[in-house]
């Protein structure tokens, strides 16, 4: 399965790599990911993410995510969630809501710190209208998107004993499917993170890395952001 998934990051990204120029461009990307655990079945998952263009100034994303998550086994976990992410729209001078549900599962492998996620999203996303129309929002698209997400933590040793510190290494593909009026490309986008962190305890840690997102717009425009992301990681 990995190697197949593998296969497709690879394929996708090299089909669009001569079809035009690649427009480049730095963010920041700060993070907090909690989770609240209920019992020793359910848990309540969240994250809260700014994410901030061209520098550390300018405007770009917030991401506020949250859901319910049962484990079936250590291993295996389910969950429903929604998301609200509001992105600012140079056009309309404005912040344009997205509304997301969104369904996954969850794979953690037994004798290595490695996670698989797999997510189906059903997205609901404002559209700009023109700066002198009477409102900001134009329209709604509605689209279908499928994500597989890798992360694995490889924690550092010295003297043959394991530290505190550690190394991350996770990709995530976003494939749009069927009924999305968003995108009539199958590929989206594609993130690779490589980072560096430290466990303040047994249920906090935090990192900090470089993201390289490439993503393939609508109209076909592509675009390569270098991201310089730090995460917090609390289990509450």
């Amino acid at each position: 399965m990995k190697k197949v998934l593998l296969l497709l990051v690879v394929i996708a990204l090299s089909r669009y790599a001569t079809a035009q120029e690649t427009a480049h461009a730095y963010q920041h990307w700060y993070t907090y990911f909690g989770n609240v655990k209920i019992n020793q079945r359910w848990s309540v998952p969240f994250d809260i993410q700014g994410r901030i263009r061209d520098g550390i100034s300018n405007k770009g994303q917030l991401l506020m995510r949250g859901g319910l998550q049962y484990a079936i086994t250590p291993q295996h976990q389910v969950l429903l969630g929604y998301a609200f992410v509001p992105t600012y729209n140079n056009i309309s001078n404005t912040w344009l809501p997205e509304h997301r549900v969104f369904e996954q599962y969850i794979y953690k492998a037994p004798k290595i710190d490695m996670t698989h996620r797999f997510r189906l999203e059903q997205r609901w996303v404002a559209q700009p209208n023109s700066p002198d129309a009477a409102k900001t929002i134009g329209d709604w698209k509605y689209g279908n998107r499928f994500r597989y997400f890798n992360r694995t933590q490889l924690n550092v040793r010295h003297n043959q004993q394991s530290t505190r510190f550690y190394v991350a290494l996770q990709d995530e593909i976003f494939l749009n499917l069927w009924g999305n009026d968003i995108s009539s490309l199958f590929f989206d986008q594609n993130r690779f993170l490589t980072a560096f962190g430290y466990k303040l305890s047994g249920s906090l840690k935090a990192d900090i890395g470089y993201m390289n997102q490439f993503i393939q717009g609508g109209s076909g425009a592509r675009n390569m952001n270098h991201i310089l992301h730090f995460a917090v990681f609390q289990q509450l």
